[in-house]
């Protein structure tokens, strides 16, 4: 790269410095300038490494995750100054955690290099706002990645030399069934999880970060579901909205709260028996909402509703199995106005840096045999089956948004 190349980012790196105001917001929106800022930093960094520095940077994201996974594990952030400008030594830490200071001091050296922890010119760590972050939800999150999505990939070459080089798309079959040695067994992927009450606990928490990936309101109005007077009297019985697989009544709540013209009794939650029953016991069920046990691979109970949402479960199946899923809905919209909702994640027909953690969540969808999609594959999806899209409602600032189809005219 030329002076005047770098000469050019740096300067627009200064203009984006200048302009930038901190905010307190974790929605997409509200991070994008600090975004903005971090990958021109990146695209500076890469344009002056060369491959052997490259190989070294991998080198050390390697050795930082396993690092981080293991003192997490052994519970030793939580042992370190939450005072970022307060020391400890590594024998005061070894004595209080109980791990031996000489592999404390081992896993510790690619978290100082990375700047995950620091290091004083005496020997001694301090706490930094990652390691004290990864105390709590964060350090759930990574592990969540870690444990169901990393492990399982990392034997990706040999999972593609056994089965072909082709993309997962099993639920019984894939990275993760073989990673546990149960591509055999019958069993899909969340009964091999259930193996482990306490890493499929760790899963569930972790998966609660998608709220902010994918954000429940603010760019589809479900106000337009409302049913009018006219409606009610012609079919008095009919629903507005089906949240379909849609867990113990969380997301049907943010959209009442948020959308009053809709009515909770016009609202149907479906979900799995043990779902339902959970819910009625913890009493998450806004009242009014109808609760319905329902297996979503089988045909949809409720006909002629307006719309059929989907949350969030679409990432989680191949082409072939989300078709399926589609399948079973369609016999159900019997109403002219009746139309599918797929809210999830968005793939950019072009990856550019700022979608980036969108590619890291579809490899690791990989792993089960799921994937996250473009609009164009969800458009080709829904065609396969006598859908069309009529709309796709972008999330403001984020990779998501809701997918609306209709039967084909």
């Amino acid at each position: 790269m030329d002076n005047s190349t770098l000469t050019s980012l740096v300067s627009e790196l200064s203009a984006l410095a200048t302009a930038y105001a901190p905010s307190t917001g974790h929605d997409a929106a509200s991070q994008a300038p600090k975004v903005a800022l971090v990958n021109l930093t990146r695209k500076i960094q890469q344009s002056l490494m060369d491959p052997a520095m490259m190989v070294q940077a991998h080198s050390l994201q390697m050795a930082e995750m396993v690092s981080v996974r293991t003192l997490l594990d052994l519970k030793v952030f939580e042992k370190m100054p939450t005072d970022e400008s307060e020391r400890i030594t590594g024998k005061e830490l070894s004595e209080q955690s109980g791990v031996q200071q000489a592999l404390l001091e081992r896993l510790f050296r690619p978290l100082v290099a990375s700047g995950f922890i620091t290091q004083s010119g005496d020997g001694s760590y301090g706490s930094t706002k990652f390691s004290q972050a990864y105390t709590s939800f964060p350090g759930l999150f990574f592990t969540l990645m870690f444990d169901h999505f990393l492990q399982p990939m990392t034997d990706l070459p040999k999972y593609l030399a056994k089965h072909g080089a082709v993309e997962p798309t099993s639920f019984y079959v894939n990275p993760y069934s073989d990673y546990h040695n149960a591509s055999d067994s019958g069993l899909t992927t969340w009964e091999i999880m259930s193996k482990d009450p306490q890493k499929l606990k760790t899963f569930q928490i972790g998966l609660t970060t998608g709220d902010a990936m994918v954000p429940i309101t603010g760019y589809y109005d479900f106000n337009q579901l409302a049913l009018t007077e006219e409606e009610l009297e012609k079919h008095g019985d009919r629903v507005s909205l089906v949240d379909i697989g849609g867990g113990v009544g969380n997301v049907a709540k943010r959209i009442l709260d948020e959308y009053k013209e809709l009515k909770p009794e016009n609202i149907v939650l479906e979900d799995l028996n043990s779902i339902i029953d959970m819910a009625e016991k913890e009493e998450t069920v806004p009242d009014g909402v109808k609760v319905l046990k329902h297996d979503f691979w089988t045909e949809q109970p409720v006909k002629g509703a307006k719309a059929y949402y989907f949350r969030r479960v679409f990432h989680d199946y191949s082409d072939e199995l989300c078709a399926k899923l589609l399948k079973q809905v369609i016999p159900a919209m019997t109403a002219p106005d009746s139309r599918v909702l797929v809210a999830d994640m968005l793939l950019p027909e072009i990856m550019t840096a700022k979608e980036a953690h969108t590619a890291a969540l579809d490899v690791a969808c990989m792993v089960m045999g799921g994937k996250e999609r473009t609009e164009q594959d969800f458009r080709m999806l829904f065609q396969s089956v006598g859908l069309e899209v009529v709309a796709i409602h972008r999330a403001p600032g984020a990779a998501a948004g809701v997918v609306e189809g209709r039967l084909k005219s």
